[in-house]
Parts: C-alpha cells; sequence; structure tokens
C-alpha cells in the first residue's frame, strides 16, 4: 500500500505562515523516500512557536517561500492518500493556498488521530498525541521537527494498520466512522463527507446563524459538538463575542493545545474557507 505522512511547523499562531514541511512517502509498507524543505512564510515568528520547534528567522532567511514549495510537493501528492496526525496540517495547507492564491491539494486526506483512537481502545478518549503515542511504542524522535514528526506518526500508523488488519485505503473509506466525542453531540457528520470523522465546536456569535453553521459543517462531515473536549478537531471561532477576551471554549481549547490535543482554532472565515476545499 502506498501513501504519504506529512506534518507541517508554522511561525506562529496563523497557520498559514508555514516555515517547515516534512514528507515521508511510503511504497509496500515501507519508507522509500523523505523530504525536509524550510519554508520563508513571509511572516514574524512568535516566541512561543520558535521555543516549540527552534526554528528562527535566519534559519528561513533566503528559502523558498510556500508559493516556491508547493509546485514541488503537489505532483507527489495530489490523488493520493496524505496521512497527518490531526486535522491542523490540513488546515495550514488550505490557509497557505489561500494566501497566496493557489489551487488547494487534491488529495484522499487521512487523519491518524482516527485511526489510532478506532484501532486502540485504550486511547479512544485520551492520550492520541504524537508525544504521548511515540512514548508508548518507544519511538524516539526530535518533536516539533517536522521531518522527525512525520517519520513517526508514519511509524505509528505502519503499527495501526498492522493491529486493525486494515489498509490505508481502508481506513479512508472507514474512517469516517463516528468516534467517542467526549462531549454532547449536536449534530452527527454525513458519512460521505470529507471532514468525516473531525469534530467541530462554534464558538461567539458567527455571521451565519449557528443552526444553519451546523447543518452545513454536518453536511461536509464534521460531527457538530456542543463544547470543546480533548476530542475536538477544529473550533470555530465567530467575530462577535461578546465582552474582553477569548470565549471560554477557545480557552479551554487552547488550555488543551498547550497539553499536547492538536486542536485547530480558525475563524469563522477560514472554517469556511476549509468547508470548501
Amino acid at each position: 500500500m502506498n501513501y504519504f505522512v506529512l506534518d507541517l511547523e508554522t511561525a506562529n499562531s496563523d497557520c498559514a505562515s508555514i516555515c517547515q514541511i516534512g514528507i515521508v512517502r511510503v511504497e509496500d509498507g515501507e519508507t522509500v523516500d523523505t523530504i525536509s524543505h524550510l519554508v520563508d512564510p513571509q511572516d514574524r515568528f512568535d516566541h512561543w512557536n520558535v521555543k516549540i520547534h527552534g526554528i528562527q528567522p535566519d534559519h528561513v532567511a533566503g528559502r523558498p517561500t510556500f508559493r516556491d514549495i508547493l509546485p514541488k510537493i503537489a505532483p507527489l501528492l495530489a490523488g493520493r492518500i496524505v496521512v497527518t496526525h490531526g486535522s491542523f496540517d490540513r488546515s495550514a495547507l488550505a490557509k497557505a493556498c489561500h494566501k497566496y492564491d493557489l489551487p488547494l491539494l487534491d488529495a484522499s486526506w487521512l487523519d491518524n488521530q482516527t485511526v489510532v483512537r478506532r484501532t486502540w481502545p485504550q486511547f479512544s478518549r485520551k492520550g492520541y498525541s504524537l508525544g504521548n503515542l511515540a512514548s508508548h511504542f518507544g519511538i524516539q524522535f526530535r518533536h516539533h521537527d517536522a521531518l522527525a514528526d512525520a517519520v513517526a506518526t508514519a511509524d505509528i500508523f505502519r503499527r495501526a494498520l498492522a493491529a486493525s488488519g486494515r489498509t490505508a485505503s481502508d481506513w479512508v473509506a472507514t474512517a469516517a466512522h463516528q468516534p467517542h466525542s467526549g462531549a454532547p453531540v449536536l449534530l452527527q457528520g454525513a458519512s460521505d463527507g470529507p471532514f468525516h470523522g473531525r469534530t467541530v465546536v462554534f464558538t461567539g456569535k458567527t455571521q451565519v446563524a449557528r443552526k444553519e453553521a451546523a447543518r452545513r459543517a454536518a453536511a461536509r462531515g464534521f460531527t457538530v459538538a456542543a463544547s470543546v473536549s480533548p476530542a475536538t478537531s477544529l473550533l470555530c471561532v465567530g467575530r462577535g463575542r461578546t465582552g474582553s477576551g477569548a470565549s471560554s471554549k477557545e480557552r479551554e481549547a487552547r488550555r488543551l493545545v498547550s497539553q499536547g490535543h492538536p486542536i485547530t482554532i480558525l475563524t469563522e472565515d477560514e472554517f469556511w474557507q476549509l468547508l470548501s476545499s
């Protein structure tokens, strides 16, 4: 079975600020190639992000931009199965394509978290962050280096395929099965939707009425939950929050992110852009 595994690092909280791309190519169950690119995000570097991945502005000075890199990686990934650990990397690619007015990458996306949570019951509700899984399986790697993360993800995904007795294609077809949400579900996602198996939570006042927003998200496969939990894949933040600061849902999402849960936080405009991909 042939597929690719992809991981990204970003310069700041805007997930379009991609500063490193790591790709693992797997053919017949064996890694046959690895690719790593440092990318000039043409954006600022936040201290928090640098502290996590160690990439600084001088490391990417003179490096290709995302506009330069996409034509090199798109032919490799287009129409292929692309495995990521969580929904962040797919969201980041979509946002970067939008930022540079480039066509979205057309691939069969597969979230390794969904595979892991449905393969091993002990990880169905918690403990499925990449760092925790690597520790559990005795995988040593330099966390938050994009290529090292992609290699670790490929190792865990390969173990999950063996344990589940399924192929990557099987999981693409069946990963849509509703995972344990860990929070009250308002709407279940359409089983044939491209985002099936992922959970979204809305917060703040959205431009689109909340019921309609939930309906649209569910039609594209997202399960819509009432509150943020470790099972949340994505938090959609509306523009019209009342009062100052972040909502309680956003604060909870950021707390979980700090603990290693890869929850993607998008504005409403970014969410609709993702939904159209």
